[in-house]
């Protein structure tokens, strides 16, 4: 998880550099998880948590604000997916309460 963090991390703080965005709209896809069935990232359901709270607290950070949706996913055992794709929600609920 730590590489892909460092990375998106990386991104986020060129993005709002560059862009200077009035407004984010975010795709939260999870076909990065490890038991998803197409992506070959491997990053584990709290990668993807630190990942959404990243984006979260970037966008609260710069006073941005962030319209997210869920995307990606391709694991068989949907029970799990949905897990996955919770972890968006989680994350807006942590930073929501900062």
């Amino acid at each position: 998880d730590t590489e892909y963090l460092e990375t998106v991390d990386s991104a986020l703080h060129l993005a709002f550099i560059q862009a200077r965005p009035d407004a984010v709209i975010y795709d939260a896809g999870v076909d990065i998880h490890i038991d998803d069935d197409l992506g070959h990232l491997a990053i584990t359901t709290e990668g993807v948590l630190a990942r959404d709270r990243m984006v979260y607290a970037k966008c609260a950070a710069a006073g941005v604000p962030v319209a997210a949706v869920i995307g990606g996913g391709y694991q068989r055992d949907i029970d799990a997916l949905v897990d996955v794709h919770m972890q968006l929600f989680r994350s807006a609920g942590v930073v929501q309460s900062k």
